[in-house]
């Protein structure tokens, strides 16, 4: 047993768990760089980490720490992995020297709960990345790590639950990339290869009862420092690069010191940016100066060809706005992404209006999901049904459907996709 002050390496797995065998998944076409992992590596370099992107790489989590001794297993989770993080948690805890087990990520953010198991022994759900560092600071001590503010953690099988002050994008690490750098062909964006990925703000403004993004970060947005942006971008060894921001497109002035940035350091990247149909509508001269210093593609969420349904889910954007969102990128030749929901509520006239508007517009890249909802959102607390057994919650990947369709069978659903 180590004394306090004590500072030996420890070692660490950290984990992006695989996906179920049955998830319905875009590999092919999509593959980010595991940005979490990124952040880390970084933040806990000074230990014997080990690496493990289970969207790439099947090894089995349990066996490596066995060979490594791991110490420590940290998860990271979406909602189609928290049943597998559940399973490998409680196999961990069987080893001869189990490890200690924390998990955060996306899903332990907005609905800790989901890992409030006697086999895990923390759920970091805000600031994740300064309260992951400071516990593991005090294992290295042998010192108590359960005060620690932004997590949720097992006393005597009770858990303690410690508030925390909204993430301060501020003081943000910069990630290293090593990822990246190691294999840089894993990761693409369609013909976007090899893409790095970057975060430049946390959270969202908008409010789509929808989505999942919105509930993150306590509801709230912040923006790095552009200068940090930009020294980061400096360091990527790629030329793609994916703005992972859940909306690039927030603020004129932001954007345009991101361009003069771009220009001063004469960087030539080919960015690929989330954004809101909206901004693009309204500020076609930011989106040439965008355009002027790499921005190549714009994933933008259209969701629906009705300005009806686009309020029934708080969109902030219209028809008129996903139209002229369409004009700009043509204008400009930024390749456009444009994301659109299926509701299980449709009959054969809303697939048509659907498959007529992205044959008119000439959208090259139309990209397709079924409406889901997902618990801790919006359309969640309004009451809309949603699988509440997490071992089903591997099917969350978007293109499955959750009940009956209400005008035509399963089959037809998916063949109406299929023919999109």
């Amino acid at each position: 047993m180590s004394t306090p002050g004590d500072k030996k390496q420890l070692n660490i797995l950290v984990c992006k768990p695989r996906l179920a065998i049955q998830t319905i998944r875009m590999n092919r076409f999509i593959r980010c760089e595991p940005l979490e992992l990124e952040y880390l590596n970084t933040v806990l370099e000074n230990h014997n980490l080990t690496l493990l992107d289970g969207i790439v790489d099947r090894r089995n989590p349990l066996k490596i720490a066995k060979q490594i001794k791991a110490q420590i297993v940290l998860f990271t989770s979406l909602i189609t992995t928290v049943s597998d993080v559940l399973k490998t948690a409680e196999k961990l805890k069987q080893l001869d020297q189990p490890p200690l087990i924390f998990v955060g990520g996306p899903h332990a953010e907005v609905i800790p709960e989901s890992f409030f198991s006697p086999h895990i022994d923390g759920v970091f759900f805000a600031n994740q990345l300064e309260g992951i560092v400071k516990v593991v600071q005090h294992i290295q001590e042998n010192t108590p790590y359960q005060h620690v503010p932004g997590g949720a953690f097992r006393i005597n099988n009770q858990l303690i639950i410690n508030p925390s002050a909204p993430l301060d994008p501020l003081h943000m690490h910069r990630p290293k990339h090593n990822l990246l750098v190691n294999d840089p062909n894993r990761y693409h964006i369609i013909y976007y290869k090899p893409c790095a990925t970057i975060k430049t703000s946390f959270g969202c403004t908008g409010k789509c009862t929808f989505c999942f993004c919105s509930e993150m970060h306590a509801g709230g947005y912040g923006a790095r420092p552009m200068t940090d942006v930009i020294a980061e971008i400096e360091e990527i060894p790629v030329n793609n690069i994916l703005i992972l921001d859940d909306n690039f497109l927030i603020s004129r002035k932001r954007l345009l010191a991101f361009s003069e940035l771009m220009k001063e350091t004469k960087l030539k990247k080919n960015f690929i940016a989330i954004g809101n149909a909206r901004f693009i509508a309204e500020n076609p001269d930011v989106m040439e100066r965008l355009k002027s210093v790499g921005l190549n593609a714009m994933m933008v969420g259209f969701e629906y060809v009705s300005n009806e349904e686009l309020q029934e889910v708080n969109k902030d954007a219209t028809i008129n706005d996903n139209n002229r969102t369409i004009e700009v990128c043509k204008n400009l030749d930024i390749d456009l992404f444009a994301l659109f929901i299926i509701n299980p509520d449709w009959t054969h006239s809303d697939f048509r209006n659907l498959a007529a508007y992205v044959k008119e517009n000439e959208i090259p890249f139309a990209l397709y999901s079924t409406l889901t909802v997902f618990p801790g959102t919006q359309m969640a607390k309004n009451g809309a049904p949603f699988e509440s057994d997490p071992r089903k919650w591997w099917r969350y990947d978007l293109l499955r459907l959750h009940n009956q369709p209400r005008h035509m069978s399963k089959l037809m659903f998916y063949l109406w996709i299929e023919v999109h």
